[in-house]
């Protein structure tokens, strides 16, 4: 595989809250819309997420009730507070808040920072695990109480089983979301240019024509959003596939098969490659854009390298 031009380390949240495993198993005992979220199904509540209870301001570290022990034999949730925003839905990127306790002891095992800007999440990533896509359905501005059980967040191979075991309990804070994919208007094809189609999900599908790849870099927006304008201080939250001219229809490298999560790139930093911030600066929320690179005397590869991104939000 030819090396592509590097987007900068994504970076990671705690093991606990994501873990690898267990999407199917979240899938399974999906039976309960929740709250302002029609037809939309989630993990239902129940007696062990039930019972904790949380107080403080919202967006800030609460002050959590966990009667013990908690045992459960599958993820529950339940909402404390409830939002008006937008509704999670499979691949949308969230900006949350959390603290994690031990069902057993009812301590505190795990917090995040409350208040530092931190990475998003994307509901429905494949390794996200199930404290994440416990997420589904609910809004922006809700506080959720999730119990989940201990062997299931741990798991390696994604196999659950029904009996009832010690919990892990979370309370999550949804502070902001993102768009799941680019949602702008449709622009008009060039000539000689790679042809993009996008499935249901987003993930686009890059078709390269039979001619000779371009000699200078070329910037194309493929649709056009009509959300923030991002600026060079901004960092994007993307999704992106990356294909080599000459090796089509082969996929590189993308955010969409590579965990479907989506990830960030920091307009600023240093380490980004001029062509991506070239192609990135400028453009507006729910555009996608493709940028084709030629070779050149800096660059790590040898043939000409297509990005396409999803601008989907912007911290």
């Amino acid at each position: 595989m030819r090396k592509l031009p590097a987007l900068p380390s994504v970076r990671k949240l705690p093991a606990l809250l994501v873990t690898a495993a267990l999407v199917a198993s979240l899938s399974a005992c999906a039976t309960a819309p929740a709250p302002g979220s029609a037809g939309c199904t989630a993990p239902a509540s129940g007696n062990a997420s039930n019972v904790v209870s949380a107080t403080g301001k919202f967006g800030e570290k609460p002050t959590v009730t966990v009667p013990t022990p908690i045992n459960t034999s599958h993820t529950e949730v339940s909402t404390l507070i409830e939002g008006s925003g937008r509704i999670l839905t499979d691949g949308t990127p969230a900006l949350i808040e959390y603290t994690i306790y031990s069902g057993a002891t009812g301590k505190e095992v795990q917090a995040s920072s409350y208040g530092t800007p931190a990475a998003p999440i994307t509901v429905g990533a494949t390794k996200g695990g199930p404290l994440v896509d416990a997420l589904e359905c609910s809004r922006v501005g809700s506080r959720i109480a999730v119990a989940v059980k201990a062997s299931d967040l741990s798991s390696t191979t994604g196999k659950t089983d029904t009996t009832s075991g010690p919990a892990y309990v979370a309370v999550i804070d949804i502070k902001r979301a993102f768009l799941p994919k680019a949602d702008g208007a449709l622009q008009l094809g060039v000539n000689d240019m790679p042809a993009v189609v996008t499935a249901p999900n987003g993930a686009p599908g890059i078709s390269v024509p039979d001619v000779a790849a371009p000699t200078k870099e070329v910037v194309q927006l493929v649709r056009k959003g009509s959300g923030h304008r991002l600026m060079a201080k901004d960092t994007a939250v993307v999704q992106f596939t990356a294909v080599d001219w000459a090796a089509k229809p082969t996929v590189q490298e993308s955010s969409w098969t590579n965990g479907d999560a989506a990830t960030t790139i920091p307009l600023g930093d240093a380490t980004l490659p001029e062509q991506f911030k070239k192609a990135l600066v400028g453009q507006t929320v729910g555009s996608q854009v493709m940028v084709v690179i030629p070779p050149s005397a800096t660059s790590s590869t040898a043939t000409t390298s297509i990005y396409v991104f999803d601008v989907l939000g912007s911290l």
